[in-house]
């Protein structure tokens, strides 16, 4: 097989035809712009001479024009007949051409010549690549609000890792208080948020690799953080809270039913208005994006407390849309175009057509078996402009649920190709503490934009090889699937239908008297789960990882593993306490106090490597409040042994 035929390429391009030779890369060339016009590119012949100079150790100079005292390694010249983000990538015996629509498609063009550069190593082999993205718009939305907020550096690090994957936008999730508000600073003085400032740093990055930085602010549902503090109670739909309803998610597993905060914005108070122009007025003069991610999902309370009479008289789904379009005339007003989550919309199919016809619709949903193509065609059929926005899975799992992923990402892809998506969100969230730590989310990422570039081409991609070549520097080739055989580990819990978590991060999230959970989950599940996660945990110490946060990854991953190891142990105990209520070993007991506090000691430092001490106690306190439920039970029972 030639070297050609065996590179691999993600996203894999639309066009690809391997030739027999090679061109052999040697110092004192240039990168050449063809000719003026071509200055344009210089961002992309800067990443491409770095690249080379990085892989092959050659140093290689950047030129206009050709001449004969000109060698030339690689050349760059624009062709505006192509499509948007469109390139050609030509290697024969003499040099490399690149042929670009725009600066944004150069770039990318280098992004696939670097990956055959460092399989390739000087000898690159005679090729031709001709590609263009499916999607217009290929994002990746990180939650910043519960309750993670990266460092400057961890942002970064991902921003070069969608780069080098051709992905186009970024959205960090907003809700709370993660964002330093300048005209309300006790909302975050406690807090570690990231500042106007950063972003305006964040920004830059981005623009410099063709990704867009869009604001993503909640602004009608998941306002607890806001809506929980004194001075903005009022403007609640519920001040008081409420209880989730039954067949909602979780809510089955809570025998006294889920208590939520007030999180909902009372739609008809002006106030409301008022408060959502300053927010914006505070975060949006940092982004250079035209385009606004407002939220607007999950308005659980809405129609149920305060405007009860007028959601009878109406209906709740015109109540909704009301208040929508008010948002909408807001932020046209800060000459935004409005992105919003579709998921209240979408129960109101009859209300589509009247939305503003400039706004995007997200079409969110996180299960293999998500209607992605039912619901879009509602979307396109109202001429309603409108984004996929399938997940990682990572969150409520503890290390993912790979397969649910991988079978969520391509619904997505394929049904928003067929329907006319404009764009595919990847969305990474971090429910009940944010326990996953970030490579979990890597193959997510990595599947999730090579289908969005070209969901045909890609069905099949080698995420696994991608992870372990480019991302891990694995010399043993064993991480990638590893890690994806650590994300299946749910597959092996009771077979519960669970469209957003497994059932071992219920167990660690749960009180310790709800034996709800493991109902179904029976001892020959754990004793299952038991060997697999044992097997998964001797095969990481073969793994031999060269990147630069190698050693950072292993105690991620070791930590990870911790977690499930745990909730299998918490679930035998449960076991117990459905046999005996109340009368569990002490000594079982002390084992799995000492066993959390190593867990927890872990898991703060491992936090704080990546991210912000602002919402760290909040992310442990659950299992903190399971420490000291097992205290307790230890203290009261009678059984000293087994």
């Amino acid at each position: 097989m030639s070297i050609a035929n065996s590179l691999l390429l993600m996203p894999y391009p639309q066009h690809f035809s391997p030739s027999s030779g090679y061109f052999l890369l040697s110092s004192g060339g240039s990168i050449v712009l063809g000719c003026k016009e071509d200055r344009i590119a210089m961002p992309a012949a800067r990443k491409l001479q770095t690249t080379i100079s990085k892989s092959l150790h050659l140093i290689l100079s950047i030129s206009i024009g050709t001449r004969s005292t000109i060698k030339n390694i690689c050349t760059f010249m624009q062709n505006p007949n192509l499509p948007p983000q469109a390139y050609e990538l030509i290697v024969t015996e003499i040099g490399i051409t690149i042929h670009y629509s725009t600066p944004q498609a150069a770039f990318y063009a280098v992004s696939t010549l670097k990956q055959i550069v460092e399989q390739s190593g000087p000898k690159i082999p005679c090729l031709t690549i001709r590609d263009c993205p499916d999607f217009e718009a290929r994002g990746l939305m990180i939650d910043i609000s519960r309750n993670k907020i990266p460092k400057l550096e961890t942002l970064y690090r991902i921003i070069d890792f969608m780069s080098d994957l051709k992905m186009n936008q970024l959205q960090l999730y907003i809700e709370g208080s993660p964002f330093a508000y300048e005209s309300f600073p006790a909302v975050w003085k406690l807090e570690t948020p990231i500042t106007g400032e950063e972003i305006l740093l964040l920004d830059t990055y981005c623009q410099e690799r063709y990704i867009e930085l869009v604001p993503n602010q909640n602004s009608f549902g998941h306002m607890e953080a806001w809506l929980s503090r004194p001075e903005f109670n009022p403007l609640a739909e519920i001040p008081e809270g409420f209880k989730l309803p039954e067949g909602m998610y979780a809510a089955d597993f809570y025998p006294e039913g889920l208590f939520m905060r007030p999180g909902t914005f009372h739609t008809e108070d002006p106030k409301v208005l008022e408060l959502l122009e300053r927010m914006y007025d505070d975060l949006l003069p940092y982004f250079s994006s035209e385009q606004f991610n407002v939220g607007c999902d999950e308005t659980y309370e809405l129609g149920l407390g305060k405007s009860k009479q007028l959601a009878d008289s109406q209906g709740k789904g015109q109540l909704y849309l009301s208040f929508l379009k008010k948002i909408h005339e807001l932020v046209t007003n800060k000459g935004k175009t409005m992105q919003f989550w579709g998921d209240i919309i979408i129960q109101y199919p009859e209300l589509i057509p009247q939305l503003p016809k400039n706004i995007i619709a997200m079409e969110w949903g996180y299960s293999a078996e998500h209607p992605f193509e039912e619901d879009t065609k509602k979307f396109r059929e109202a001429g309603i402009p409108f984004y996929v926005c399938p997940g990682t899975s990572s969150w409520n799992s503890l290390t993912g649920r790979t397969d649910n992923m991988m079978a969520n990402l391509r619904s997505a892809a394929i049904h928003g190709k067929n329907n006319g998506a404009i764009g595919y969100l990847i969305t990474d969230w971090g429910d009940f503490g944010h326990w996953q730590h970030l490579p979990i989310s890597y193959a997510g990422f990595v599947y999730g934009a090579a289908l969005a570039w070209n969901p045909e081409g890609n069905m099949q991609s080698d995420v696994a090889g991608y992870l372990n070549k480019f991302v891990f520097a694995d010399r043993s080739d064993i991480l990638g699937l590893l890690m994806e055989d650590l994300g299946n580990y749910y597959k092996l819990e009771s077979g519960l239908s669970r469209p957003n978590d497994t059932e071992m991060s219920m167990l660690l999230r749960c009180k310790l008297d709800n034996v709800l959970i493991v109902e179904q989950l029976t001892d020959q599940h754990l004793e299952q789960l038991t060997s697999y996660i044992q097997n998964i945990e001797n095969r990481l110490e073969m793994a031999s990882l060269y990147c630069e946060d190698g050693a950072l990854i292993m105690s991620e991953l070791r930590n990870g593993i911790h977690f499930v190891k745990h909730a299998i142990k918490l679930g035998k105990i449960k076991r117990q306490l459905v046999l005996t209520p109340g009368q569990v070993a002490q000594h079982i007991l002390l084992e799995q106090i000492q066993d959390l506090d190593v867990l927890l000691h872990d898991y703060r430092l491992l936090w704080l490597e990546r991210n912000r001490m602002g919402g760290l106690e909040q992310s442990v306190s659950k299992l903190l409040t399971l420490r000291q439920e097992y205290q307790a039970l230890m203290d009261t029972s009678t059984v000293t042994e087994l």
